[in-house]
């Protein structure tokens, strides 16, 4: 009874596996806030991973992914130094492939970004999740190379992003 119960829940599951596929990427990310009057830009670049569910019957698909980043670039205001030290986000896209190579999807996402500011010998860290949703459009470059921009919004703070993946 075991061994038939296993081997009908394996095949049922190969349908399931066939249509999946791991995805690896990165990405360069601007972030821009206004805080207390003052307009701030820093950038970060990623990683990310992510596991791509396809539907059989449908050009809709799922993607679970998640991004690891570092600031580049910081931003000064009247000897203030803003920069982003760590960028982590978790995300859960919902995308829609068109026969002619492009896509578009929205993405709702839990992140964290871990701030740093400094003045003179004074410096100060913050540590914030927020969740945001987004939206973008996308290129498959060939079967296994996709390019996209993106736009998200975390409370008051808006994410424009470009990115490539590679799908394994």
């Amino acid at each position: 009874m075991f061994k038939k119960t296993a081997i009908a829940l394996s095949m049922m599951c190969l349908p399931l596996t066939a249509s999946a596929q791991w995805l690896a990427g990165g990405g360069y990310v601007n972030f821009s806030d206004d805080v207390d009057g003052i307009d701030l830009s820093l950038s970060a670049v990623y990683g990310s991973l992510a596991y791509k569910v396809e539907s059989a019957d449908s050009a809709w698909s799922f993607m679970p992914e998640i991004r690891l980043g570092s600031g580049i670039s910081d931003d000064k205001e009247s000897g203030i130094k803003f920069e982003i030290e760590r960028y982590f986000a978790v995300s859960a896209r919902a995308q829609y492939d068109y026969s002619n190579g492009v896509f578009v999807f929205v993405t709702p996402s839990y992140a964290n970004l871990d701030n740093k500011v400094s003045f003179q010998y004074f410096s100060e860290s913050d540590d914030e999740w927020d969740f945001g949703i987004g939206a973008g459009l996308g290129f498959n470059v060939n079967e296994n190379v996709t390019i996209e921009a993106s736009y998200d919004r975390y409370d008051d703070v808006d994410a424009f992003g470009v990115g490539i993946k590679y799908a394994f």
